[in-house]
């Protein structure tokens, strides 16, 4: 009995198929979450919370600054020796240098902190979704199952369903309207 090539390679692909497992679906497409960052970060109100501490510490970094060179300009304009001068200058610049290191490992946290919790909020999003794959929604032209008001849900207090603990323990979803 001759086998032609065609019937082995067809005979070899099933037995590879059927020995591990493997089972091919006709029809087929993996869902692809997508996430509008952007509009998550304007949603959440710690992120909002942390630009606005942030704008603090950069006001209070020109404010230093400012205050600086004022004591610079009063120290030249009063004629004080030049090592004098040079000194005030070496403290003053180490003050903003220490405060701008200051504010910028602060940054550093907040950013840090952020990412972590909408990150969390999105992985969340997208297992409750069953979804393996996210893309920020800026990097799709087309298609993808949008979880971003999901996702803003899950970070803003009150913004939809918030877990509940029942007597026995177990977590159950609680609506706004329920809780009222």
């Amino acid at each position: 009995m001759l086998i032609s090539k065609q019937s082995l390679k067809i005979a070899l692909l099933v037995m590879v198929f059927s020995t591990t497992g493997y089972t091919v679906k006709a029809n087929t497409l993996e869902q692809v979450g997508v996430v509008d960052r952007d509009k998550v970060v304007a949603s959440y109100p710690k992120a909002q919370a942390a630009a606005e501490e942030l704008k603090k510490s950069e006001d209070r970094v020109h404010k230093l600054i400012d205050d600086s060179n004022k004591q610079f300009d009063e120290a030249k304009t009063a004629k004080k020796p030049q090592a004098e001068v040079e000194g005030l200058q070496r403290r003053l610049q180490t003050q903003i240098d220490d405060e701008v290191k200051k504010v910028k490992k602060r940054a550093e946290e907040l950013e840090m902190q952020l990412e972590n919790a909408i990150d969390t909020a999105i992985k969340a999003e997208a297992s409750s979704r069953k979804l393996d794959t996210v893309m920020v929604k800026q990097a799709v032209l087309l298609g993808g199952v949008d979880l971003t008001n999901g996702v803003i849900k899950r970070l803003v207090p009150g913004g939809g369903a918030s877990p509940v603990t029942s007597a026995n323990g177990s977590d159950k979803v609680k609506s706004k309207s329920a809780a009222k």
